[in-house]
């Protein structure tokens, strides 16, 4: 428990700072892009449960167990 109360060596914490920094201030990443991109998600997402329910309740029931049977199969291989 020693290991969490020692401080780094210098070499090692300019390391990660400027790591840090850099990743921050990327030129080839659109940060504005970000909320667009999200943006468009929730629009698909809601356009796809529309369109579902003009199709078919079969195909929703049918869509919603495979999302359900998919979470449970990734929480099932996360946990183990």
């Amino acid at each position: 428990m020693k290991l969490l109360t020692q401080k780094l060596p210098l070499s090692i914490a300019s390391y990660v700072l400027t790591s840090a920094a850099s990743v921050q201030k990327d030129p080839l990443i659109n940060q504005s892009g970000e909320a667009i991109v999200d943006i468009g998600i929730i629009l698909l997402a809601i356009g796809l449960v529309i369109a579902v329910r003009i199709i078919s309740p079969r195909v929703e029931h049918a869509i919603l167990l495979a999302i359900f049977l998919s979470f449970a199969l990734i929480g099932f291989f996360l946990m183990r």
